[in-house]
C-alpha cells in the first residue's frame, strides 16, 4: 500500500473505505435538511394540492375582465391557476388589471427593414378587498420578448403571435406567484 493510498482514504486494510470528509459533509448536511423539514417550509407549487400556501385564498379571488383579445388570453390563464375547485360564490378579493403592449425594432438593415424585435409587454394590477373596496396589494408585471421579423405575411404574424403569448405566459406566472405570496402571507 502506497503512502498515498493511505492519505487519500481510498483503501484501509486492503478494503475501500469512505473518506472522511464525505462522512463530515453528511453529517453537517443531515441536520440542515431535517432543521428545513421541521420549520414549516412548503413550496408555494408542488405536491401539496390544496394545502399549498396560498392556493386556498387564491381560490377566494375575483379576477375583472380584462379587455381585448390577448387580455382575455391572460384572464383564462389567471382563472386555470387561481381556480382548482371552480369559481368563488362570494369572492373576498377581487385583481384588477390592464394590458397594454409595444413594439420596439431592435436590428435594422441599410434599407431600413428590422430583422429583430422586441415586445414589452405591460400588466399593473390591484388586489382589492371585495368587501371594502380597499387596495391590499398593488404591483407591475412586465414581460420582455424578442423575435424574428420575417418577410413572409403568414410567417411574421404567427411569430409576433407567438411573442404575446410567450409575454401573456410570463406575466400571468408572476402575477399568481406574487399573489398567492401577498396572500400567504395575510393568513
Amino acid at each position: 500500500m502506497s503512502s498515498s493510498d493511505l492519505h487519500s482514504g481510498h483503501r484501509r486494510n486492503g478494503k475501500a473505505g469512505v473518506r472522511p470528509r464525505g462522512l463530515l459533509a453528511l453529517a453537517l448536511l443531515a441536520p440542515a435538511v431535517l432543521a428545513t423539514a421541521a420549520c414549516g417550509f412548503q413550496p408555494m407549487y408542488g405536491t401539496l394540492g390544496t394545502n399549498s400556501i396560498g392556493t386556498a385564498e387564491l381560490q377566494q379571488v375575483d379576477i375583472g375582465v380584462i379587455r381585448d383579445r390577448n387580455g382575455q388570453k391572460l384572464r383564462n390563464l389567471l382563472i386555470d391557476r387561481f381556480y382548482a375547485d371552480g369559481r368563488p360564490a362570494s369572492p373576498r378579493y377581487r385583481l384588477e388589471t390592464t394590458l397594454t403592449a409595444s413594439e420596439q425594432k431592435l436590428s435594422l438593415q441599410k434599407d431600413a427593414t428590422a430583422t429583430r424585435a422586441q415586445l414589452v409587454v405591460n400588466a399593473p394590477y390591484l388586489l382589492v378587498d371585495a368587501a371594502t373596496g380597499k387596495i391590499l396589494f398593488q404591483s407591475n408585471a412586465r414581460s420582455y420578448i424578442s423575435y424574428n421579423v420575417l418577410e413572409q405575411q403568414y410567417g411574421a404574424l404567427a411569430t409576433v403571435e407567438n411573442a404575446y403569448d410567450r409575454a401573456i405566459l410570463e406575466i400571468s406566472n408572476e402575477i399568481t406567484t406574487r399573489v398567492a405570496a401577498e396572500l400567504g402571507r395575510k393568513s
